[in-house]
């Protein structure tokens, strides 16, 4: 009887269809590298946090398993979006789910393996490969540890293998494409999360080599040759083989208006990553970027003018004035200047309220300020994600949590948030005043059900 190696995940391993190319998940090509009496069952799904699979999607994985098969277990993409109070799913809270994956799967005779999630594109200014997924991958490293089962630590092995093809050559792993590029991307796409098909047949041969090291699959049960090739080396991206770029920056003779930059805003605030996009006259053909004469890069342009452009590393802190050069036929373009900031970091939030160690009612109302340009304020308490708020054009910000809070001493901490970019937390205790749980109060009306939303039924339970 065929064994089964099933694929939990998030987005990053999840099968794409012909319609979605050129993205492609490293789940849909686990397949191309088992033998014939191995099939594979690919259950990840986009959006996908450890706490939203365990109660959607792992029951009909069970009830599909058999004794003997494989679980990959690829959970900490989503998990890790503080910014999304939907999504993001505390550390301990993490564990514990990885935890009770294993459980189950254990406890139906199957083999558990723990996959950290992948690493992105992402390079510091000086090419190093970013980690941007916080404390995930050693959160489940820990797992992995403490109850003995086989963990593949896909985090560091794509951070070595990023590093080995390094800023240049990795784009052609994942789904990034110029305007005009790719038939199904006439505006382009710049992605630097997901895998192109290329991609994702590397990580894929990344894990089941990791696998078989593991003793979780044997080398009969692989195609030992294909995992022993090095790995595709991609070309060179083409904004990396244009030839004397800077000669653009010294023709005299210019023809046409300069290109329209319009993200980053002219004269904003931008992360480290930022993506620039605007227009120029279409039958462009290439768009060409400077700093200081320096050339940094560059993007094709789709028919109606429009175009998106990254740099391929990241930008350092402070002020930045680009230039801007397009170039059509043996025409070059006036040149365009553009000038903006780069915030590595984020101060943290001024909490105005409560004042520390004040009392509160119930229902207390929290407010700070924060440096322009955040985009939002998020609140915790002892690691747990308990409410959001926008920031205001001064960099004010104000939070009342829709329930009462539980009388006693309370101790948070605000974050701000500028992009994928946190500052340090900002603790605030406080003490709220309330009908304590074991009051009489409160028992007087037990012997009812409590009533939705606000009314004036009597008898008073304490809530207020």
């Amino acid at each position: 009887m065929k064994r089964t190696v099933f694929v939990l995940g998030d987005s990053v391993p999840a099968p794409r269809t012909d319609a979605e190319a050129p993205m492609a998940g490293w789940g849909q090509k686990i397949g191309e590298l088992l033998a014939s009496h191995f099939d594979v069952a690919n259950y990840a799904r986009s959006a996908m946090t450890t706490r939203k699979y365990f109660t959607e999607r792992f029951p009909a994985m069970l009830n599909r398993m058999q004794r003997g098969d494989v679980v990959l277990i690829g959970f900490g993409y989503v998990d890790h979006m503080i910014h999304n109070g939907t999504r993001y799913v505390p550390v301990p809270e993490y564990q514990e789910l990885l935890r009770l994956f294993v459980t189950y799967i254990h406890g139906e005779g199957g083999i558990p393996v723990l996959v950290t999630p992948m690493a992105r594109y992402a390079f510091s200014e000086h090419g190093e490969v970013l980690n941007t997924l916080g404390h995930y991958p050693r959160a489940m490293a820990d797992v992995a540890a403490r109850l003995g089962v086989p963990l593949v630590d896909l985090t560091s092995r794509t951070m070595q293998l990023w590093a080995q093809l390094g800023p240049t050559r990795l784009r052609q792993y994942f789904c990034w494409t110029d305007p005009g590029e790719h038939p199904l991307h006439p505006d382009g796409t710049i992605d630097s999360t997901h895998l192109n098909h290329t991609g994702a047949f590397e990580v894929a041969r990344l894990i089941v080599a990791e696998l078989c090291n593991l003793g979780v699959l044997d080398k009969s049960e692989v195609d030992v040759a294909a995992l022993r090739e090095p790995p595709m080396m991609p070309p060179v991206s083409g904004e990396f083989t244009v030839q004397s770029p800077e000669s653009a920056l010294r023709f005299t003779q210019r023809t046409g208006p300069a290109p329209v930059i319009t993200k980053p805003a002219p004269g904003g605030v931008a992360g480290p990553m930022a993506k620039f996009s605007g227009s120029c006259v279409p039958g462009t053909e290439y768009l060409l970027f400077f700093e200081q004469g320096r050339y940094l890069g560059g993007t094709g342009v789709g028919g109606a003018g429009q175009w998106s452009w990254r740099r391929s590393v990241s930008w350092s802190a402070g002020d930045h004035l680009v230039q801007g050069v397009a170039l059509r036929g043996d025409a070059v373009s006036e040149i365009t200047e553009h000038g903006f900031t780069v915030r590595t970091d984020v101060p943290s939030p001024v909490v105005t309220a409560p004042v520390e160690g004040a009392f509160t009612g119930p229902r207390p109302r929290f407010s700070g300020k924060v440096q322009a340009g955040v985009t939002k304020v998020v609140i915790m308490e002892r690691g747990v994600l308990i409410g959001a708020t926008g920031v205001d054009d001064e960099g004010e910000w104000a939070f009342t949590h829709a329930h009462a809070w539980r009388p006693g001493t309370h101790t948070i901490e605000v974050i701000a948030l500028f992009g994928a970019t946190e500052s340090a937390p900002a603790p605030r205790t406080f003490k709220v005043v309330g009908v304590p749980q074991d009051s009489p109060i409160r028992s007087a009306g037990a012997t009812r059900h409590d009533c939705a939303g606000l009314c004036e039924h009597r008898p008073f339970t304490g809530d207020f």
